[in-house]
This record gives structure tokens, C-alpha cells and sequence, in this order.
């Protein structure tokens, strides 16, 4: 038929067990049009653009989520849609269910994107690989920090904060299994190696995120007084973000238990 363009390929968010983010429908003349799954309980972030006349379209096609911006939080459901042009700031959706979103953009973001999740992906699948606790304790850490960034009334949506948090524990898969998983105290030499995680987590993060994003992840556990690891940095010498990140990590730690 002269000017229908029929997509056979079939639209499947299980590839061979692996879980695929996003997929490209259409392409032409800048316009793409993608499918994209979403976990629950992620956060993501729409940014401004430089790009005269740049807009995303977004329709829920499955789930519900939460968008934030300057103080103000929408809670969008299934079949509700909305769309950025002329963005001032940047707004925080929040997946409050697993997400399957319609997503549509005037301009040539696909390839960013799929590259981009595809890093999440390999570091999300390194640290279920080795501890599924750590995984949901990440989670939880990223949630914490968020809340006490909006208490404290943080200037704008910090999403080097809310990446650093994600990935602050990604380092642990490092460490061997009879030691991160071991039921009982650990001794002198084992906490050796698990005072390692930060400097794991860096060699990670290093060329996938920021410089900021690496700094903050790998100062999570130094403390004020100095005490902590692994440079002993005190005071102002630690990122604001790693105190906040440092704050809620003890706080999970607390108030959760190893399964």
C-alpha cells in the first residue's frame, strides 16, 4: 500500500529473560517514537533542552507515576498524558508502579537513552548478581535521600545525589560472598575487605557518571570527625551530597535487617 509503513517486528519488553528499557517504533525527520518500561519505584528525570522548539510526549499506557517539580508533585494514571515544550527546570517522575509509557520527542534521543540505560542495566544486574539485600537497600538510600533533600529545602532536584545514592553500594560486588553474606560479626581482615566497597564503587561509576557523581559515591562513608573511610576526609572536606547519602545509609541500616 503506497504510504502505509507496517512495523511486523514484534514489541517485547522479555528479550531471552533479559529485560530491555526502551524501543524505537518510528524514526523520521527527528521524530521518534519509543516504548519504554519502567521499574516501579525508579526515578528519572526530564531536563531542558537548548534545542528551539524541543518537545517530549508522554501517554501511560500501564501503571502510575508521580511528576515533581519546584515543590509540587502530580500524580498521573493509565491513559493520562502530558507533554514538555520551553522546560525551565528539571522534573522528577517517580514510578510509583511498573510503567509502560508511550513516549514520543522531536529531536534524536533514542541512542542517548538506550546507551544510557544500558549502563543502569549492567550496574543495577552487578549488584542483584551478588546480594539481592543491597539491591533493595540502594533503593530505600535513594528514596531517604530524596525526602531529606526536599526537607532541607535543596535549591533544585539534585540528580547527582540521587545517582550517587542508587550506585553508592554497587562497589560490594567485589567483595567475596563468604564475607558480605556471612551471618555473624566479621573480623580485623574482613573488614579490611568490605572497607574496600567505596573504591570498587569508583572504578565503576568512573566514565559512566560525572566526576561529581563519582566523588560523592566513593565519600559515602567518610564521617565529620574524620573517622571514616576510606580517605578519612572530615568535615567540609566531604561532599554535602555524601553526608546526606552517609545519614540515610545508617539510617536503612538501622532500621532494616539482613535477610
Amino acid at each position: 500500500m503506497d504510504g502505509i509503513f507496517i512495523k511486523r517486528e514484534k514489541v517485547d519488553f522479555l528479550v531471552q529473560g533479559d529485560k530491555k528499557d526502551l524501543f524505537l517504533l518510528m524514526e523520521h525527520n527527528n521524530l521518534e517514537i519509543m516504548l519504554q518500561h519502567i521499574d516501579k519505584d525508579s526515578l528519572m528525570w526530564i531536563t531542558p533542552t537548548t534545542e528551539e522548539d524541543f518537545i517530549e510526549f508522554f501517554y501511560i499506557l500501564k501503571g502510575n507515576l508521580t511528576l515533581v517539580a519546584n515543590d509540587e508533585e502530580i500524580t498521573l494514571d493509565k491513559n493520562d498524558c502530558f507533554y514538555t515544550r520551553d522546560l525551565k527546570g528539571k522534573v522528577l517522575l517517580k514510578s510509583n508502579t511498573e510503567l509502560k509509557i508511550l513516549y514520543l520527542a522531536t529531536g534524536p534521543v533514542f541512542k542517548y537513552l538506550d546507551d544510557f540505560y544500558g549502563d543502569l542495566n549492567y550496574l543495577i544486574d552487578k549488584i542483584t548478581e551478588k546480594d539481592e539485600y543491597t539491591r533493595y537497600h540502594c533503593t530505600r538510600v535513594t528514596e531517604y535521600c530524596l525526602q531529606i533533600s526536599q526537607k532541607i529545602n535543596m535549591d533544585n532536584i539534585n540528580d547527582n545525589l540521587i545517582m550517587a545514592s542508587k550506585f553508592h553500594d554497587v562497589g560490594k560486588c567485589f567483595v567475596p560472598d563468604e564475607i558480605l553474606l556471612k551471618n555473624g560479626l566479621l573480623n580485623h581482615e574482613e573488614f579490611k575487605e568490605i572497607f574496600k566497597h567505596p573504591t570498587y564503587t569508583k572504578k565503576l561509576l568512573t566514565g559512566r557518571f560525572s566526576k561529581e557523581v563519582v566523588d560523592i559515591a566513593y565519600a559515602h562513608h567518610e564521617r565529620m570527625d574524620g573517622s571514616g573511610y576510606p580517605c578519612g576526609l572530615k568535615g567540609e572536606e566531604i561532599p554535602f551530597e555524601a553526608r546526606i547519602i552517609a545519614v540515610a545509609d545508617s539510617f536503612d541500616a538501622m532500621t532494616t535487617k539482613r535477610p
